[in-house]
């Protein structure tokens, strides 16, 4: 189940009925050879993630381009990110997750 398409009620019985299962496709923009579109990766990770919820019910999250690609940033159309962003996302990612005070 696509969640842009889901209304704020249904969201919340999809989250039950997936017992919080959420498949988030991701892939990074790059080139692939003169024949293939810069977002192959994506095209091919939204078509796994939307077939893999027919068989396995999941909440599918927008699709998000993302990634690193330091040996393709100098191609047309690639977006690269730079190592001290991905850096800044880890740290950030890292600081919101609850502490596990139980020792």
């Amino acid at each position: 189940m696509k969640w842009e398409e889901l209304t704020a009620g249904d969201f919340v019985s999809a989250i039950q009925k997936s017992q919080g299962v959420c498949l988030l496709p991701f892939g990074i923009l790059e080139k692939h050879g003169p024949h293939l579109p810069l977002g192959t990766d994506l095209i091919n990770v939204r078509y796994a993630a939307l077939h893999g919820d027919e068989q396995e019910y999941a909440i599918v999250y927008p699709e998000h381009y993302f990634g690193q690609i330091f040996e393709a940033k100098h191609e047309p159309g690639t977006v690269a990110y730079s190592a001290s962003l991905d850096l800044q996302n880890e740290f950030y990612e890292k600081s919101q997750k609850p502490l596990d005070t139980r020792q």
